[in-house]
């Protein structure tokens, strides 16, 4: 697999950075290895972070993405993926979030970190 990714287990969500070259079938196999990695460090939230990966997606491919999310990560996970800029259409989350998935794209790591614990804004954490 030419696509890897590192895991850090952080007190309110895991923290995954891919590394490596873009290719579909590596990134849909991955989907299984990143619940199961949420499952080990025993979180539910979980920062994918893709802004290191080479290589894009089409949009059929973020529609597949999107829809194999939902299927994996059901609405058990909260999971947002960070982009490089320019790279969001929303395609992959919408398709995620309309099979059920808690699912949010962006390219800014403040707004996903917002958007995946809110409470850390109430309370200052």
């Amino acid at each position: 697999m030419s696509l890897e990714f590192l895991t850090e287990v952080l007190r309110e969500h895991a923290r995954i950075e891919f590394r490596g070259s873009y290719a579909f079938t590596d990134l849909m196999k991955q989907i299984e290895n990143i619940k199961a990695a949420a499952a080990e460090a025993s979180r539910d939230h979980i920062l994918i972070d893709c802004r290191s990966i080479e290589g894009t997606m089409t949009e059929s491919e973020k529609f597949f993405v999107g829809s194999h999310i939902a299927e994996v990560f059901g609405n058990r996970l909260k999971a947002v993926a960070l982009m490089p800029p320019g790279s969001v259409t929303k395609l992959g989350e919408m398709a995620a979030v309309n099979r059920g998935a808690t699912f949010f794209v962006t390219e800014s790591e403040e707004e996903a970190l917002n958007w995946l614990n809110p409470q850390s804004l109430e309370t200052g954490v």
